[in-house]
């Protein structure tokens, strides 16, 4: 079930950013501000080479899927070993070249020699998990192309708590930002061991031999086409640390970094849902046409803007409270840099089911397209805002940049798939929005007067945002509604009553998709394998199924 995926995603996703939560003051206490925003730096350093891989990261994502949606065991053998054998090639070349030049890297940043020299460490002990994690990826993607969503999200939550468990223990043993790496090392043991326990059973060891050079090429085509987006993608994530670092003070690092960590945290909680609203969409296009699909993207759209309109601007006015209270008034800084990240993100979160429609309908481009032009636009304004008001232009530009962007996708989606698709703008409840951050702002000055200092504190002033959003949703689906599905409804059953009712309450004529009714739980690349398999029916319009390479 998609719900059921979403779940076992959230869950997992909530209890990191719980343990996140716990570790951070611990973090900033015994390593200090300026050590914490080294590491800050070289994660995001990390994060910027993660995509740098020609595409080979999607590439597995998409075939591993197609072949298990095909029970074709021997390809998914082949494929790894062909897969393997192109990231030692490209992530290893990149990998060498990166530790080679560390100490140039590390040079610009603004602390002492120690600092740098530790940093320059750092990065080059990094590379080789760097390696290892991506090979790691290649047995993950196996393990969700079979849809085993619980298996990944429960050993990703042993993972970090393992991660937790190492760096509290090292740093109390005096082992300083190196304690971060081995707990790291640690965290991709328990994650490696699993995936391959996990992934041997869909492999066959007979069939594990290296593909045609001709598939080989489809591959690499494939995997160019989206190296755009993911190194646009990648760097619009990254990019904003790496700037402040190269301008400012190694600690204004750490500021930055918990920011925008916080604001992270709270979009990827409804981005959860991304993954079967894709699949959702690609089976209505794959089973009927492009109008069909057009049609379950408007009732879509309806649904998923309706849900999140006011979840950012409500996390907004939350953050700015919540970080000083959890962290110290010393950290306020960063709480204004999440509140102004998620100003920016609440109007790229109301594109999610559009990004999704030209993924599905074979239009990639127009993800890449737009990522870039939020790439350039981030740049341009991030360094010159930085320069002339201090660090707190850096989250100024990217939030213009992101919405510039968002809206410029809109204008190339009704140019590239239809005209008079629908604006995710005309979805929005004004009313409820406006009324629901009110209520936030306003309870969340006595929240403040009365929350004690920590994880309490934190605790306390989310509150406030409990309450605005549900204002939110009582004004948004109706008093009467939620209170006949709770009584209807008890425990884990409630979200998938919400759920189901909201959905029937988007007005579409149409029946739920196959992908709603059957449960869709893997992601859009299991189920590309399934309509790979599947007949299409004669009056598909705009596109058909895409040339996948077998063995």
């Amino acid at each position: 079930m998609i719900l059921s995926g979403l779940g076992w995603n959230t869950t997992s996703q909530i209890i990191i950013v719980a343990t996140n939560v716990a570790l951070t003051p611990f973090l900033l206490i015994h390593l200090g501000l300026a050590a914490y925003g080294v590491f800050a730096l070289v994660s995001s350093f990390r994060g910027l080479l993660s995509n740098l891989d020609w595409g080979l990261g999607p590439c597995a994502t998409r075939y591993f899927g197609v072949y298990a949606g095909a029970e074709d065991r021997k390809s998914t053998s082949s494929l790894l070993v062909t897969m393997s054998c192109m990231v030692f090639v490209v992530v290893g070349t990149v990998a060498a070249i990166a530790a080679l030049v560390a100490p140039d890297l590390t040079v610009v940043i603004h602390s002492g020699a120690g600092l740098r020299h530790e940093a320059t460490l750092l990065v080059r002990a990094f590379m080789p998990l760097y390696l290892v994690s991506t090979l790691r990826g290649l047995l993950s993607n196996i393990v969700g192309a079979e849809g085993r969503w619980a298996y990944l999200n429960v050993t990703a939550t042993i993972a970090m708590l393992v991660d937790a468990g190492i760096a509290v223990l090292l740093i109390e043993l005096g082992q300083g930002l190196m304690a971060l790496f081995w707990a790291s090392v640690g965290a991709e043991a328990v994650m490696l061991v699993t995936a391959a326990i996990g992934a041997r059973r869909f492999i066959s060891v007979r069939a594990m031999r290296f593909m045609p050079w001709a598939q080989v090429r489809e591959l690499t085509r494939y995997g160019s086409r989206v190296q755009i987006a993911e190194l646009a993608n990648s760097f619009n994530m990254e990019i904003d640390a790496l700037i402040v670092g190269l301008l400012f003070p190694v600690g204004d690092v750490a500021l930055y970094a918990i920011g925008s960590n916080f604001s992270s945290g709270l979009v990827n909680l409804p981005l959860n849902a991304g993954g079967p609203i894709f699949v959702a969409l690609s089976r209505t296009f794959g089973r009927f046409n492009l109008r069909r699909t057009l049609e379950e993207f408007t009732r879509l759209q309806r649904l998923w803007v309706r849900a999140v309109a006011s979840f950012a601007l409500i996390g907004a006015m939350s953050a700015v409270v919540a970080i000083p209270k959890w962290l110290g008034p010393r950290e306020r800084l960063a709480g204004v840099v999440a509140a102004i990240l998620l100003l920016g993100q609440a109007v790229r979160i109301l594109s999610q089911v559009m990004g999704s429609l030209g993924k599905s309908i074979n239009r990639p481009g127009l993800e890449s397209r737009y990522l870039s032009v939020g790439m350039v636009a981030n740049i341009a304004l991030t360094v010159p805002l930085a320069l002339s008001i201090g660090m707190i232009g850096v989250p100024i530009g990217t939030a213009v940049g992101v919405t510039v962007s968002t809206v410029y996708f809109l204008r190339i989606a009704r140019r590239g798939i239809a005209p008079d698709i629908r604006s995710f703008f005309s979805e929005v409840p004004w009313l409820s929005v406006v009324a629901s951050v009110l209520v936030t702002a306003l309870l969340e000055v006595p929240a403040y007067e009365l929350a004690p200092r920590g994880a309490a504190g934190l605790i306390l002033c989310a509150v406030p945002a409990i309450a605005g959003l549900a204002v939110y949703a009582a004004m948004t689906f109706g008093i009467g509604d939620i209170r006949r599905w709770y009584s209807e409804h008890t425990g884990h059953r409630v979200g998938a009553a919400l759920a189901s009712e909201m959905l029937r309450k988007t007005a579409s004529p149409m029946p739920l998709l196959p992908a709603i009714e059957q449960g869709a739980t893997g992601t859009i690349s299991a189920h590309l394998g399934e309509l790979h398999r599947e007949r299409y029916s004669s009056d598909v319009d705009g596109g058909g199924p895409a040339d996948i390479p077998t063995v």
